[in-house]
């Protein structure tokens, strides 16, 4: 069965509205960093940054906490990269 209920998101939009939220964030926790994680991991399913995920994925597990501005670097760099290959 597939996923019939799922709706498709740019993920440059995705990443924005996540680092508008972070301005209001010192740290963020781990789960929560894994679940956007994973939103954006199906918002880049055939674009080759979706490996740039992986490690912070990997991340999630291995750490409790992570700092807004640690994230907001990452996905700055995810959407300058996202921009140039649109």
């Amino acid at each position: 069965m597939g996923d019939t209920g799922r709706v498709m998101t740019d993920p440059l939009e995705r990443i924005h509205t996540w680092r508008h939220h972070l301005t209001e964030q010192t740290v963020v926790s781990a789960s929560e960093v894994q679940d956007r994680l994973f939103d954006l991991y199906g918002d880049l399913e055939t674009l080759p940054q979706l490996e740039r995920l992986k490690p912070w994925l990997t991340l999630t597990v291995q750490r409790e906490l992570f700092s807004a501005e640690e994230l907001d670097r990452f996905l700055a760099d995810l959407g300058n990269e996202l921009e140039t290959t649109h």
